[in-house]
């Protein structure tokens, strides 16, 4: 589980340091380039939508194993990523791949650690945060290492392979029933729109995406606008991804002691909004330290945000399909965030109005912690 989530960033986080080489080398606007990050939120939104009927026909860790294997293709694949077609095509297929595994995880959680659902989920998305962290820090010294940025942002590929040799022994295992006839609808019962609380989880969810996706592609310009070097930005962009780590792992776990997660997401929220605040005005003031605060915060709110679907959910089926429209709305409308910024930039010509926007959004995600009380259960079982 560790090392299937370690996949989920790095071909995302890799780009973001290299952003301006390959805007340049490829002669793209902002709008254009953002794509590269946007693609694949979309995508993971969209494609969410497979994960159940790829679990019910080929078993869950089938599932995980193929999705995986389409990440590892997709990053492969940029090796020839100075054609823009195959670049932005092979941005889909890592989504896709993103998606199905990373829907399907939470259920796995809740089939095996039904009591500890915050610290394990907590663990797989510190184990997902490192990937990210580890490829936003190495990016540019892989740039220097092989001289051509599609090298470097090919070589994420080698740890989807290492991840498909370990979890491939989970996929020898007997099925116990013949695989169901699923689709896509099937994940959608009829009870789902009336229930007001997935609608909730499903916006709180793309808010705080959003937030992240947004961050994570734009830090590092944002900076080397202000003179910084490719190196200095991408450290800084390590360090939130770091940063993130230490609240992902805390945070989550210090909320499994306490039925209801309002007060720490409340607490991760109010860090990312001083964060957001500080870089937004005061760019070049201890940037480390507002960075730091950011990644701290938002680190300890992805793994909450994805326990929420776990805690609402009367079983693994639901908790499968929960996660999965979750993902699927909450993703799609998160793909927003990275896109709106490169326009707002090229409208703008600064990143003032973009980065102030996302502090703005994070003020309405810390309104709606207030609705998440414990003790709701949705049943979306067949």
């Amino acid at each position: 589980m560790i090392l299937i989530s370690f996949n989920f960033r790095p071909a995302i986080a890799s780009v973001p340091p290299l952003l301006e080489l390959i805007k340049t080398d490829l002669n793209l606007s902002y709008f254009i380039a953002s794509l590269l990050t946007t693609i694949p939120t979309l995508s993971m939104g969209i494609f969410a939508l497979l994960a159940v009927p790829f679990s019910r026909f080929f078993g869950r860790e089938k599932a995980i194993f193929y999705a995986v294997f389409l990440i590892g293709i997709a990053t492969l694949s940029r090796l020839w990523g100075s054609n823009l077609l195959l670049l932005l095509g092979t941005t889909i297929v890592l989504g896709m791949g993103i998606a199905i595994a990373q829907t399907l995880l939470p259920s796995f959680v809740k089939t095996y650690f039904p009591n500890r659902a915050a610290s394990v989920t907590g663990i797989y998305a510190t184990s997902l945060t490192l990937g990210a962290a580890v490829a936003a820090g190495f990016s540019v010294p892989l740039l220097t290492f092989f001289g051509d940025w599609t090298f470097s942002l090919a070589f994420w590929s080698i740890f989807a392979i290492i991840a498909l040799v370990v979890w491939f022994p989970l996929t020898l295992q007997k099925r116990s029933e013949t695989p169901p006839t699923a689709s896509i609808a099937s994940v959608f019962p009829k009870t789902t729109w009336s229930h007001t609380w997935v609608w909730a989880i499903s916006l709180f969810l793309a808010l705080v995406t959003l937030l992240f996706y947004s961050v994570l592609s734009w830090l590092s310009p944002l900076y080397m606008s202000l003179g910084w070097s490719a190196n200095e930005a991408g450290l800084l962009l390590t360090v939130f991804l770091l940063t993130q780590l230490l609240g992902t792992a805390s945070i989550s776990a210090l909320s499994d002691s306490n039925i209801d997660r309002r007060p720490w997401i409340f607490f991760s929220l109010i860090l990312s909004a001083v964060g957001l605040f500080a870089i937004t005005m005061f760019p070049l003031l201890v940037p480390y330290l507002w960075v730091s605060i950011l990644g701290i915060g938002l680190g300890g709110i992805f793994p909450l945000s994805m326990t929420l679907p776990i805690d609402y959910s009367s079983d693994e089926k639901t908790a499968e399909k929960l996660t999965s429209i979750v993902l699927f709305f909450g993703y799609s409308l998160a793909a927003i965030g990275p896109s709106g910024m490169g326009i707002i930039r090229d409208i703008f010509g600064d990143y003032y109005l973009a980065f102030l926007s996302l502090f703005f959004i994070n003020i309405l995600a810390l309104i709606f912690t207030f609705k998440f009380k414990p003790g709701i259960s949705i049943n979306l079982s067949d």
